[in-house]
């Protein structure tokens, strides 16, 4: 089940236009928007935010001969770390650790950043 799923327990959840630009790469979420949203906003809008940053190592890092991942740039980078420091004092608590265990649970705790395209920013 993707950490998306998890969130919201299979159902979609939609973001208003209060909450950000949606659609660009790297998702800013409004943060006086955010406070007030419902927690099912609050996770997924963390997550669209952390998941337009960073990367699953698998996905995408190389490995060597023995399995072990070849990072770059003082990878790898720890989801609940950057989770709490960005969205710590905006949303409650009990809602940032249902995401953390969401993420960790599905992928783990180590992530890497996310490298994007020319076109992509």
């Amino acid at each position: 089940m993707a950490v998306t799923d998890r969130i919201a327990g299979g159902r979609p959840v939609d973001l208003p236009a209060e909450a950000g630009a949606i659609d660009n790469p790297r998702f800013e979420p409004n943060d006086d928007w955010l406070r007030k949203a419902a927690p099912e906003q609050q996770q997924t809008a963390a997550w669209r935010w952390f998941a337009t940053r960073f990367d699953d190592p698998v996905d995408a890092r190389p490995h060597d001969d023995e399995g072990h991942y070849l990072y770059q740039d003082g990878e790898p980078c720890r989801a609940d770390q950057l989770l709490r420091e960005r969205f710590g004092t905006l949303s409650p608590s009990p809602v940032l650790e249902g995401l953390i265990e969401a993420i960790r649970a599905e992928v783990g705790n180590d992530w890497v950043v996310k490298r994007l395209d020319k076109f992509g920013g």
